[in-house]
């Protein structure tokens, strides 16, 4: 049977989707893409993922960039750096010399020169004050007195004498002379003999005096000198230059209790 479609009750069209556009935004904006639909904290921590990423790109764009620079840098480009490398070269090492002559200077300068003079001075000090052993030129002398003339007078006389030309060191039978050594005769003695410092030397008496062999000998034989005195006292007296001696005895240093070094003015 045949149906007419006007026997047919009325439907009602399907509705149809209706896209509702933001208020906010102007359709076709660009903010419409999935990125920059970000906010907020998303979108500073996107900001943030791209520079040091870009960063990265960048910084090994430079290091490329150098090595590239080097490798195909032009020859005349070589030389100059090279110059510039020798010349910086060249003033460290002026610098290294500088300092060097520094420090040379600080050592040699004259507060070395001062520790020299005084360490010679010490030297010379102890030699005369008798602390340490010596060697040089000079005289040995022999004094044989069998019969007692030569008293402590003869003696003192003798060290006078080689004192007065030019003898810095001397020791009378293995006692060193110095500036508070004295001279005694010995009383009530069977043997002929004096008294240094205390100590009792029988005769012979050998003195070794350091000094100049030729001045000491010829201030030793001057006319009614010590040669002679001795001799006219009945001892034998002999003389001997040597081109060196040894003064090996020595006294202990002293500290002086009362005199004390004065500042020059």
């Amino acid at each position: 049977m045949a149906i007419d479609e006007r026997d047919l009750p009325d439907v009602p069209d399907a509705p149809r989707a209706v896209e509702v556009a933001n208020p906010d935004e102007p359709e076709g904006d660009y903010h419409q893409s999935s990125l920059w639909r970000w906010r907020g904290a998303a979108s500073l921590a996107g900001g943030a993922m791209f520079a040091v990423f870009g960063w990265m790109l960048v910084a090994g764009a430079i290091a490329q960039s150098d090595e590239d620079s080097l490798a195909s840098a032009r020859p005349a480009d070589l030389v100059q750096i090279l110059d510039s490398l020798d010349a910086e070269n060249d003033r460290l090492e002026q610098e290294q010399r500088q300092l060097t002559a520094e420090v040379e200077s600080l050592t040699s300068g004259s507060r070395t020169e001062a520790l020299e003079q005084a360490r010679a001075r010490e030297a010379s000090l102890e030699v005369l004050a008798g602390t340490t052993k010596v060697r040089g030129p000079g005289v040995r002398i022999v004094i044989r007195d069998a019969l007692g003339g030569v008293d402590a007078v003869t003696m003192l006389e003798t060290v006078q004498e080689l004192r007065d030309a030019g003898a810095e060191s001397i020791e009378v039978s293995e006692r060193r002379v110095v500036v508070s050594t004295w001279f005694g005769d010995q009383p009530d003695s069977d043997r002929p003999g004096v008294l240094v410092s205390g100590d009792f030397r029988p005769s012979p008496y050998t003195i070794l005096a350091i000094g100049d062999p030729e001045t000491l000998a010829t201030a030793m034989e001057i006319p009614g000198g010590v040669a002679d005195t001795v001799r006219t006292a009945g001892a034998v007296f002999e003389m001997d230059p040597r081109e060196s001696l040894d003064i090996t005895s020595t006294v202990p240093p002293v500290t002086p209790e009362y005199a004390e070094p004065v500042e020059p003015s």
